[in-house]
């Protein structure tokens, strides 16, 4: 659904790129290197000012600076033009996996690819796989039901009995309820033979209705997807590492297209597509480099 209420900000922001200083800040856009000094109440606005003429990959010392810049230029310039690029919970190195949440919004910021993008220094130095198009599905389009559920195991969703968290899914009858990775609440899928005839927001604690869809999106719960060349990798690479009982274990599983915790460290090994970080991804944007600010 989109959304056109203009930006609460929007037009102030119009007015402050009458100053003097932000006018001639925007004329040096393009030039290889640029040393801007503010106050830390004008990052926000020298941002918008920028984005106004190029997309803009900005670069925080922190989350929560990535956070309150995130929602302050949204009101600028709109919720659909600008994403956080969220961090990584976990170690590189740590028997466990992100949450979904997290890689689904990766994900989605990835194919999106909208006019700023907001990221912490640590999410911007952790390697990314190419984008993937989500799943999407929408009111009165045909779609096999059963292959809906297949795409979403293949997108490492969760098969229950009643969807709880995001990166799950519960099939009953004709109806599929599914919980976005990106979304806030989960979505219940209707169909009729072939047809999806209805797509509703809904709340987990007490299943009522919130909102009537005409489509949704689905974004991965994994940052690996296994598929038949990843799951025969897996299988040759636990036959010639018998000595290694963890090893062989992870990729065993694997290679039964089941997902382990602490997967992603095997990424490099078991898929061919480019590990790039956020950066090489967005040569096209100008970027932006915050500084710590300091406390008093």
């Amino acid at each position: 659904m989109t959304d056109n209420t203009p930006p609460v900000l929007g037009g102030l922001l119009t007015q402050a790129l009458t100053d003097p200083k932000l006018k001639g800040l925007v004329t040096h856009v393009g030039e290889d290197s640029l040393h801007i000094t503010g106050i830390d109440q004008a990052r926000s606005w020298t941002a918008g000012a920028i984005a106004r003429e190029t997309p803009v990959l900005l670069v925080t010392a922190t989350g929560h600076e990535a956070e309150d810049l995130t929602a302050e230029l949204k009101a600028m310039l709109g919720d659909d033009k600008v994403a956080q690029f969220p961090a990584y919970e976990t170690l590189p190195h740590e028997r466990l996996s992100p949450a979904a949440d997290i890689v689904g919004r990766r994900a989605k910021v990835l194919w999106d690819m909208p006019r700023v993008i907001v990221a912490a220094a640590r999410a911007v130095c952790q390697p990314v796989l190419p984008a993937i198009e989500p799943i999407r599905v929408a009111v009165d389009q045909e779609a096999d039901f059963e292959d809906l559920t297949q795409q979403l195991v293949h997108f490492a969703y969760n098969h229950v009995d009643m969807v709880a968290g995001r990166g799950e899914f519960a099939t009953r009858g004709g109806i599929i309820d599914v919980f976005p990775t990106t979304a806030q609440n989960p979505v219940r899928i209707e169909f009729w033979g072939d047809e999806v005839t209805d797509i509703r927001s809904f709340a987990v604690a007490d299943q009522r209705t919130i909102e009537e869809l005409t489509s949704v999106e689905l974004f991965p719960a994994r940052q690996l997807i296994i598929d038949a060349s990843v799951a025969k990798r897996a299988d040759e690479l636990a036959r010639t590492n018998p000595s290694n009982t963890t090893l062989v274990q992870l990729l065993t599983r694997i290679s039964e297209h089941t997902h382990a915790d602490g997967e992603e460290v095997l990424i490099p090994v078991l898929s061919d597509a480019k590990y790039s970080v956020l950066p090489e991804l967005t040569v096209s944007y100008t970027h932006l480099t915050l500084p710590t600010t300091p406390y008093v």
